[in-house]
């Protein structure tokens, strides 16, 4: 489970020769939304209404839209919703990825969005965590594998998300004197979100649409599986590791979603191995640089930071320059991050949207990956996309059960949060 998503994009390089689909044709997936409270039906259903789960879907559809990608997600509240009472479940962070794989491998042919709630509606912040996406050998209910009474070997992918939509935050830009709204105009989400501790904050409208990225198959525009390059020590330490063979040592290090870096990791094991085809992109370090140094993270003044390291980073408007030293002589590296990417952890944009280099990687994954098209193999309204997938000969015939709550805990998720 560890290389899956490597081996995902392998697979994209070994398949049998097929034309894409023409990027004109709509990719239709369906989404199952899982609406999580305790055993003991604790946390009761409403914490997250029907009308703000389908906010975060529409914003990820108007993402998609204006980028023109022709993917939609389609969702029918009638159909396609479960309420769910699993305290394991319900309490995922990055952990207990046996029991949610074989808990999503119930709702075949879907992208599975479990929605926690920890604590009752109204009582405040009531998740911890951010929404990440754990990717899964494919084996659904009905398949080999996965039949009769056990269900042990059932497997599927599935995104984690918090179910309090107005206390999935983000605070962007410091607030001016005489300026009541930050970079993106008032709130818009109804929940009467107001600016703290001197910071303009919204709603975090985008992160199921960032979620909706990883589980297409797109990686962050910054290196690693989370922000964590947020001093200049950090950005020179990161610049002195070993580059991936055959790339030569630049500012490409730090393009996430490149296949010219990054090699080392960010601490965790999972980003091992993988490899990445956007092209498109800038070079990015990430968000938490500018908040973590309180700056805004959209109109950022002209500053310099320094931390004893002997680097310092120059922040002149939408740029900013890395001065370090390698090997005894001086680098100097200037960033230009895309601040409306939605793969980015930039909040600067609304909606926010993605690149022709990561909807051509989408489509690609969603239309020839066996570990995605699944996604569309059996769904009528992907009809016209056959010629153009790779689905099995034989799909397997899909059994439909009610949800199972007691599941065996096994290892642990490959994810991208």
């Amino acid at each position: 489970m560890k290389h899956l998503l490597a081996a995902m994009f392998v697979f994209l390089l070994v398949a049998a020769a097929k034309a894409d689909a023409p990027d004109s044709m709509m990719i239709h997936v369906r989404m199952e939304a899982v609406l999580l409270s305790d055993n003991d039906g604790s946390n009761p259903k409403g914490v997250l209404s029907i009308a703000q789960l389908e906010q975060w879907i529409d914003n990820a559809n108007e993402s998609l839209r204006v980028s023109h990608a022709n993917i939609v997600i389609d969702f029918d509240p009638k159909k396609d919703l479960a309420r769910v009472r699993n305290s394991t479940i319900n309490r995922l962070d990055h952990n207990s990825n046996g029991v949610a794989s074989v808990h999503a491998a119930k709702y075949p042919n879907k992208m599975v969005v479990f929605f926690r709630a920890y604590n009752p509606a109204g009582s405040g912040v009531a998740v911890t965590g951010n929404g990440y996406t754990a990717y899964n050998e494919y084996v659904p209910v009905g398949s080999s594998g996965c039949t009769g009474s056990s269900t042990s070997g059932c497997s599927a992918s599935y995104t984690v998300m918090p179910s309090v939509y107005c206390y999935t935050t983000v605070a962007t830009d410091r607030v001016k004197a005489g300026q009541p709204y930050g970079p993106l105009g008032p709130d818009k989400s109804g929940c009467g979100i107001k600016n703290a501790g001197g910071w303009y904050v919204y709603q975090l409208f985008g992160q199921l649409t960032h979620e909706v990225g990883h589980y297409f198959g797109l990686p962050h525009t910054f290196p690693g599986s989370y922000d964590f390059l947020s001093t200049p020590a950090l950005l020179q330490s990161w610049y002195d590791g070993t580059p991936r063979a055959g790339t030569k040592r630049s500012i490409r290090i730090y393009d996430g979603d490149s296949a010219g870096g990054p090699l080392i990791d960010d601490g965790t094991p999972i980003m091992s191995g993988w490899t990445f085809t956007v092209p498109d992109t800038p070079s990015d370090a990430g968000a938490h640089l500018f908040t973590d140094n309180n700056l805004s993270m959209c109109d950022t003044p002209d500053k310099t930071i320094k931390d004893g390291s002997g680097a310092r980073v120059v922040f002149h408007a939408a740029r900013y320059t890395l001065h370090a030293s390698f090997a005894g002589k001086p680098v100097a590296l200037t960033f230009r991050p895309d601040k409306g990417d939605v793969m980015s952890y930039f909040v600067c944009k609304r909606p926010a949207t993605f690149s022709e280099g990561q909807v051509a990687t989408m489509r690609h994954v969603l239309t020839t990956d066996p570990q995605r098209n699944y996604l569309l193999c059996r769904n009528p309204a992907d009809a016209a996309l056959r010629p153009y997938m790779t689905c099995p000969k034989k799909l397997p015939h899909i059994v439909h059960r009610p949800p199972s709550i007691k599941m065996p805990q096994a290892g642990k998720p490959y994810t991208a949060f």
